[in-house]
């Protein structure tokens, strides 16, 4: 994997569980709204991030990766956009939801892009030697 993109999906997993143990300790809304902007703002990053490389590498697969991007960030912002409003609590449904999510992108999605990124490094490898 690209480290960048490694190191993204770190600290969305970091971010997620510090959300978890918020919600599930039931420390402040406040708090877990933080964390929640967070998680939204590096998401973003991360498929800013995401694309830029698809782009560099001519990622065969970027329209529908890019659309999916999209898709998550638009389930993301009406999450917050809910929360914020007051229409219903955070909790468990939200944390699965957004663990769902991430794990979908991660071990699907962004798991295809990793394996073009090893063809492509490997192809390169294989071409200089």
């Amino acid at each position: 994997m690209h480290p960048l993109l490694e190191k993204d999906h770190q600290q969305l997993i970091d971010l997620l569980e510090a959300l978890n143990k918020c919600v599930s300790k039931g420390q402040s809304k406040n708090q877990a709204y933080k964390y929640l902007d967070d998680f939204v703002t590096l998401a973003e990053e991360h498929f800013k991030n995401e694309e830029e490389i698809m782009e560099t590498y001519k990622y065969p697969e970027i329209v529908d990766h890019k659309n999916e991007h999209t898709s998550l960030l638009e389930q993301l912002y009406s999450l917050r956009s809910k929360l914020r409003g007051g229409h219903t609590p955070f909790g468990t449904p939200y944390m699965k939801l957004l663990r769902n999510w991430l794990e979908d992108h991660l071990l699907d999605t962004d798991n295809k892009l990793e394996e073009f990124l090893y063809q492509v490094n490997a192809n390169n490898n294989e071409s200089n030697n």
